[in-house]
């Protein structure tokens, strides 16, 4: 192990952390932003993806948060993957209002109730929007390519029903509905696309892989489909596979925050370091240097290369991302450690 103990043995004995797997929107039961949990009292989280009805990702649309009084107290813009987060929250009754203002979507509101069980702890809350066109405010401006399918009026109400009762957290029941649809109308890219990416979100990867391969047979050009086909790939150690599906996920959106650091992190599990880093970096310039996870997998990938200030440095931008993780002493410990070692 040498004289620095290695950066992944003292993050899966001391930290707690998976050094593998990036939080994302395939792993719900963790914060987006792979926050650590810890006991502040303004530090619950709130986050959430924005996308259209064919699950295509909206970028840069505004989304507010709003108190019981309908007063606006933080607003974000969704990255390239549709992602928005709001951090550091009290507990309390909040709404979510995503403003659609000069496009042709319809504007949504959804109330959240932040409560932190026996009063500790951190309530993480994952709130999604699929947003509808207005067909009456003249022609479409929306980013994407649409995917039109002639669909049986049967398929259409189980596909309807089975992403209802996803979106109110019954995705078992979900699951039926959808496979109901897939039995009525068996090369249904809605319902393929959004079962599997269902499927993966709830570690179900090898049923998943099977009708997410299915969806992209039917329509190749979607990025949903590819980023989720690449998760479970890479969850079942399928890691050339997985790589070969992130990348096809960055062709076809390459703002892509979150394709853009799967496939880095893929990759630095590989002999292609240079690949790795070059896809790092443009996840960090995607999400303007406030995503955590990043910096924590540039520098286990400097660690791995030896290149032990480096990897210091990206540990001390992690502390400033999340100044409030749990782990900050222990953190700075390793950086020192990475420190001395870069002078060795």
């Amino acid at each position: 192990m040498g004289l620095l103990i290695s950066l992944c043995f003292f993050i899966t004995s001391g930290l707690g952390y998976n050094t593998e797997d990036p939080p994302s929107e395939f792993h719900r039961a963790a914060p987006l932003s792979g926050e650590p949990i810890h006991l502040q009292v303004n530090a619950n989280v709130i986050s959430g993806h924005v996308s259209d009805a064919q699950r295509v990702p909206v970028a840069d649309i505004r989304v507010e948060l709003l108190n019981e009084l309908d007063t606006v107290i933080q607003t974000v813009k969704t990255n390239g993957s549709g992602l928005f987060i709001f951090r550091k929250l009290s507990d309390g009754i909040f709404q979510i209002r995503v403003q659609t203002a000069g496009t042709n979507y319809i504007s949504q509101t959804k109330r959240v109730d932040l409560a932190r069980p026996h009063g500790f702890g951190v309530t993480t809350e994952e709130i999604d929007f699929i947003l509808s066109i207005n067909r009456s405010s003249g022609p479409i401006t929306k980013p994407g390519v649409i995917f039109a399918q002639d669909v049986p009026d049967a398929a259409r109400k189980e596909f309807q029903r089975g992403s209802d009762l996803i979106q109110k957290s019954k995705r078992e029941e979900g699951f039926v509905a959808l496979k109901k649809a897939l039995e009525i109308f068996p090369q249904y890219y809605d319902a393929l696309d959004l079962l599997g990416t269902e499927q993966v979100k709830a570690t179900q990867y090898e049923p998943a892989i099977g009708v997410l391969t299915k969806a992209l047979e039917v329509n190749s050009k979607s990025y949903t489909s590819c980023l989720a086909l690449g998760v479970a790939e890479y969850n079942l150690k399928q890691l050339p596979s997985a790589i070969e599906s992130f990348k096809r996920a960055v062709l076809l959106n390459d703002k892509s925050v979150n394709a853009n650091l799967w496939l880095g992190i893929a990759l630095r599990q590989t002999t292609r370091a240079d690949e790795a880093e070059n896809y790092l970096r443009q996840a960090d310039r995607l999400a303007d240097g406030k995503l955590p996870d990043v910096h924590w997998q540039l520098a286990l990938l400097f660690n791995k290369l030896k290149r032990y200030k480096e990897a210091a440095d990206e540990l001390e931008v992690f502390l400033k991302v999340q100044p409030d993780s749990q782990d900050t002493e222990l953190i700075k410990k390793l950086i020192a450690k990475l420190r001395q070692q870069s002078k060795a």
